[in-house]
């Protein structure tokens, strides 16, 4: 099998979260059938988000040397959990020498696997500003509907003072009214478009259809990998499980 290398700390338990969902969604019966996964947990990325909002430093250098490190030490192709660091793809790509699995393109087309017509996009300030989701959705013809302002806002915050910060507990009041707002809307499932939004839904017993991009993610380079993706029906009614999608 190939070897996937994780551009990894962005942040430290969503790289977690992308690996062992990597492990999970795997067909294996023993060690050796499982496939061999390196790790470049390279928390010196600066904050993508301030990055694309024009308020820090760029995270590309270091986004490079985790690529190069990762290269070096045998990876057959690279992802990253960071929906918001695929904005600076494009940037990265003539530097890259071995293949690069978008997160979001791969996202975009299970969507339209799925028959979805309209979708609602949950992530960071800086995912929702970048464009990538409303450009990749759009290519396969699905609508993308955004949170307000105010929903935005909530959003934002629960991903970077509850998952972040590591609480346990955290008021999610404002993010559930923004979840029913978006279903009234028309939204037919939401892109859990923040690799911490999973951790998050998880955590502060969210409720909706969720597309969880980690997840699919995962299965992608489980399959690009050369393995079996398991197959299982659903754990929840409330996530929208990606294991009926073939690639």
């Amino acid at each position: 099998m190939k070897t996937i290398g994780i551009i990894g700390g962005m942040g430290p338990m969503a790289t977690v979260d992308l690996m062992q969902k990597i492990i999970l969604a795997t067909d294996a019966c023993e060690d050796q059938d499982h496939i061999p996964i390196l790790v470049d947990n390279n928390t010196n990325i600066p904050d993508r988000t301030a990055a694309i909002l024009g308020q820090g430093t760029s995270p590309i250098p270091e986004l490079l040397k985790s690529a190069e490190r990762l290269t070096a030490q045998g990876a057959d192709f690279l992802i990253m959990g960071c929906n918001t660091a695929h904005f600076f793809l494009p940037l990265l790509m003539p530097y890259l020498k071995i293949p690069f699995i978008s997160m979001i393109e791969t996202t975009a087309e299970f969507c339209k696997q799925q028959g979805l017509q309209k979708v609602g996009l949950l992530a960071s300030a800086g995912t929702c500003h970048s464009g990538i989701y409303q450009r990749a959705l759009q290519h396969v013809g699905i609508e993308i509907l955004l949170p307000t302002k105010a929903g935005e806002t909530a959003i934002h915050n629960m991903i970077y003072a509850g998952v972040k910060a590591g609480k346990q507990h955290y008021d999610t009041t404002d993010v559930q009214k923004t979840l029913q707002d978006m279903c009234r809307a028309g939204a037919e499932a939401f892109i859990l478009g923040c690799t911490e939004m999973p951790l998050a839904v998880s955590l502060y017993a969210l409720e909706g259809n969720f597309l969880d991009a980690t997840q699919i993610l995962a299965e992608k380079a489980v399959t690009a990998a050369g393995a079996k993706v398991i197959r299982k029906l659903p754990s929840s009614k409330t996530v929208l499980s990606t294991e009926i999608s073939t690639y």
